[in-house]
């Protein structure tokens, strides 16, 4: 293992495999009163597919010394290489709750109830049942879905339905026709199993990647760490399918631009969760504090703002 420190308090360490390859890890630490040394770490790495991957411990702070990273290895799979493939279909179903329990379930643990908005989104889940997003606050107002307060252009209703004193819908199982019913009536639900989140909160992009990846553990059977144990990190964009779907989900977001897991460090651009930046027109910078973004009406598949700014940001999941 080497290590060396820059001007700008950028540490970079190069750890050799048993292989003989190479993997860097590059962090921007600095000094806290309270903790010692505080900051974050990205990968940047050519590991064979059977190697141990390194991570890092970050060491209290000791006067004068600045070696303070010290590897462990686990026997994990790499997490190096490209991560695509951020649109799925996929959705999970819980047990019977209200429509508000299941609405506040959705939103707490995922992003919303699930939104049919059209045919080929209704097969993709022909398998699902119970509540989806459907609602109206009441029989003079149109439906909308749940997640963005959207007024529904396609529907689904059986015969008969809906109903004009039932506001909220669910998904029947045996014909998979949508009927309306009281949002006090139990029912099993449907959340989108998403992998690309939008976070709606304002935060610098170091907060942004805190929040992602305290989002949920890799391993749940220990707490959620942001250096060892996280299963979240700010948004990889690695096809154009991914670039176009969060452009997407960005609508929504209160911002102009979004911030995504590239960073600026140590001479370099790269994707804070590991996977190879593959933008052949980026520039280096004269400045380490740059992140990042994407624009919401832009057509760019990237630009760049200080990495002190506050935005909304794009969270993904990890395989």
């Amino acid at each position: 293992m080497t290590d060396s420190w820059g001007s700008t308090g950028i540490c970079q360490m190069t750890v050799k495999t048993g292989g003989g390859r190479e993997g860097g890890w590059v962090c921007s630490l600095r000094p806290d009163k309270s903790h010692g040394w505080q900051g974050y770490c990205a990968h940047c790495c050519d590991w064979p597919s059977d190697s141990k991957l390194a991570s890092l411990l970050l060491l209290p702070k000791v006067e004068n010394m600045k070696k303070i990273l010290v590897p462990l290895l686990f026997l994990l799979p790499s997490v190096c290489g490209q991560v695509g493939g951020l649109r799925t279909n996929k959705f999970l179903t819980f047990s019977d709750m209200t429509w508000w329990e299941a609405q506040s379930t959705c939103r707490r643990n995922h992003t919303d109830l699930v939104s049919i908005r059209d045919e080929k989104e209704n097969q993709n889940f022909a398998s699902g049942y119970g509540w989806i997003g459907l609602h109206q606050v009441d029989s003079n107002l149109p439906w909308k879905w749940s997640r963005g307060d959207e007024i529904a252009t396609f529907t689904f209703w059986k015969s008969g339905e809906p109903d004009a004193g039932d506001h909220c819908a669910f998904k029947e199982q045996s014909s998979g026709e949508w009927k309306s019913d009281s949002c006090s009536n139990t029912h099993s639900f449907m959340c989108p199993d998403e992998r690309l989140v939008l976070v709606k909160e304002k935060k610098t992009w170091e907060d942004a990647l805190d929040h992602c990846r305290s989002m949920e553990a890799l391993d749940t059977s220990k707490p959620v760490s942001a250096y060892l144990n996280h299963r979240f990190d700010l948004a990889t964009l690695i096809t154009q399918d991914d670039h176009d779907f969060a452009r997407e989900k960005a609508q929504e977001a209160t911002t102009d631009e979004v911030w995504t897991g590239l960073r600026y460090l140590a001479g370099e651009w790269m994707w804070v969760g590991g996977e190879t930046v593959e933008y052949q027109d980026i520039t280096s910078c004269p400045t380490e504090k740059l992140c990042g973004v994407l624009e919401k009406n832009g057509t760019r598949k990237y630009g760049r703002s200080d990495c002190e700014n506050q935005m909304n940001f794009l969270c993904y999941r990890k395989n």
